[in-house]
């Protein structure tokens, strides 16, 4: 993987980059690495698949084709043969009766090569410092040595004319090839301008430190409440718009709208909802609406009031010296408490549902909003304000209940309640009697008349009134629509005022203190945004890149 490059450059010399690749080779001699061998061919390797690259195999004149490794190795990553081209080498060592069947292989009739053959006359170690010109001319003296290398074109023949054909192949080939190059300029240009705006500002002082932590933290806290009040702009809605979409959207089904959202339960499902998916999290405000939601259906619902049953019991389990048909505030307190203690324990289950899914969703925020070097700070801080909201919720909760225990109200609404109930009532039994004079017989006017009377002259009969049992019944049925009033009353004020006192008091209200608690974290903790002497390094190596690509793309 570690290659030693010598790089030779300057304004005289031509812009062609050549590599000299080491030789195949297949075994390794008494002292040598054994694994040289594939050393060499992974390096190779590594130049030669590369597309762009013009293959120049060289080829041994004295050496069967058949044996010639580097061929073999070119068909495999240039199957359309569009740039390799074999340079035969050392001519001069063949043996003369061998020649004729080299001239064939130059002339592409053994092994076709779609550009054809090159064919020099190397200089010797012993003519390594003769000059170019000399050379030239000892090379053309020797293919006019035989008349059989007249066969061979001119133009394929010499390192002159190697030169020309070399020239136009690299010209015709980077023609092809410099727009697929621009872009892949361009695309490196863009892919390391990018690393560099992911690493930042430079941060490289205590000073630059502070500011960029004050900076993240005011970022963070803008971002976070803008997040919890619903406050989402109009790109964060398109970016996620189909999880935007399903929290609020609507389901029809035979012409009856019902809503999608899961907070309409059945009749035995009080569970707190379960909100896990990617989109409950990306609208906080949202899905914290659907948990109040639930919390609100399940305190109404009827399952929690006391069956007329109940109450008896209840009556009689707290009755003290009232008199036949009278209720004590005491005895109606005992009984309401039966369903405020079970309203206390759905409430504390929903409410620590409602908080932990905050505490996930606000803590996931801060994971994949947060800088990497202070988000473990940031977590920490989090969960120590968390617990200490938390503590307060739960006083709160219990300060409310404890309030509540006093049956207290002077909402219209109870009184209104209790009228209507008993309005309700009185119509039922008039119904009732009005069926049953109808069903016996059909009356006259004055028939109906007589027998109204009859019925409510027993209201006041005096064998009923005296009927202990008779008063205590009347007395359950009005405690029962005393119970109702109250409790609908009750439900509406501590669902609303629990909430507000809870959980946008202590968590969504009071987040400012969380951001208080970062601003007094110590130096240590700042200076951790302080870049390394790597990312340092990255950095400038990365500039680098992209002033050179850029020069790149210039002289292109």
């Amino acid at each position: 993987e570690k290659v030693l490059e010598i790089t030779i450059s300057g304004p005289t010399l031509s812009p062609l980059t050549i590599i000299d690749l080491p030789g195949y080779i297949n075994t390794t001699i008494d002292g040598q690495d054994k694994t040289i061998v594939q050393t060499i061919r992974t390096i190779n390797t590594r130049y030669i698949q590369n597309s762009r690259t013009i293959i120049l195999a060289v080829v041994p004149a004295n050496v069967d084709l058949n044996n010639i490794y580097v061929l073999g190795e070119a068909e495999r990553y240039d199957q359309k043969n569009e740039r390799t081209i074999p340079i035969v080498t050392k001519p001069d060592a063949i043996e003369q009766d061998l020649l004729p069947s080299l001239i064939q292989t130059i002339l592409n009739k053994r092994k076709f090569m779609k550009l054809g053959y090159l064919v020099m006359r190397n200089s010797s170690y012993k003519d390594i410092d003769m000059p170019w010109n000399d050379a030239r001319l000892l090379e053309e003296e020797f293919f006019k040595s035989s008349p059989l290398w007249s066969q061979v074109p001119d133009a394929n023949k010499g390192r002159v004319s190697v030169k020309i054909f070399l020239g136009e192949l690299l010209y015709n080939h980077i023609k092809k090839e410099l727009p697929f190059l621009k872009k892949d300029i361009l695309d490196l240009v863009s892919k390391y301008d990018k690393e560099i705006a992911d690493l930042g500002s430079p941060v490289i002082t205590m000073g630059m430190a502070k500011t960029r932590y004050f900076t993240s933290i005011l970022t963070l806290r803008t971002s976070l409440i803008a997040l919890l009040a619903g406050d989402y702009s109009f790109d964060y809605i398109s970016q996620y718009k189909s999880d935007f979409e399903k929290q609020s959207s609507v389901k029809t089904d035979n012409e009856n709208i019902i809503d999608f959202i899961p907070f309409v339960v059945d009749a035995d499902d009080c569970d707190p909802l379960s909100l896990e998916s990617e989109g409950d999290y990306r609208f906080i405000r949202s899905s914290l609406y659907r948990l109040y939601e639930r919390y609100n259906v399940v305190m109404n619902k009827d399952k929690y009031m006391l069956s007329k049953d109940k109450i008896r019991d209840l009556v009689l389990l707290y009755k003290g010296n009232e008199l036949p048909g009278f209720i004590s505030f005491n005895t109606f307190t005992e009984i309401y408490m039966e369903t405020l203690l079970r309203w206390c324990d759905i409430t504390k289950a929903h409410v620590l549902n409602i908080h932990q899914f905050l505490h996930k969703a606000i803590n996931r925020f801060i994971t994949f909003s947060a800088d990497p070097l202070i988000k473990d700070t940031l977590l920490f801080e989090f969960d120590k304000f968390y617990t200490s909201q938390i503590t307060k919720i739960e006083t709160e909760i219990d300060n409310i209940f404890m309030d509540e225990r006093m049956p207290f109200t002077m909402n219209k609404y109870y009184y209104d309640n209790i009228l209507n109930s008993r309005k309700a009532r009185a119509e039922e039994h008039i119904q009732r009697l009005v069926n049953s004079i109808q069903t016996q017989y059909n009356p006259n006017q004055e028939q109906v008349k007589a027998t109204l009377r009859q019925n409510l002259h027993s209201f006041g009969n005096t064998a009923r009134i005296s009927d202990v049992n008779y008063n205590e019944q009347l007395a359950i049925e009005d405690l029962q629509e005393q119970l109702k009033s109250y409790c609908k009353v009750a439900r509406k004020r501590i669902v609303d005022v629990l909430l507000l006192q809870t959980i946008e008091r202590h968590l969504i209200k009071s987040l400012h203190l969380y951001f208080d608690m970062l601003i007094t974290v110590d130096d240590n903790t700042i200076s951790r945004l302080i870049e390394s002497p790597a990312k340092q390094a990255r950095r400038k190596d990365l500039e680098h890149k992209v002033d050179v690509l850029r020069r790149s793309l210039q002289e292109l």
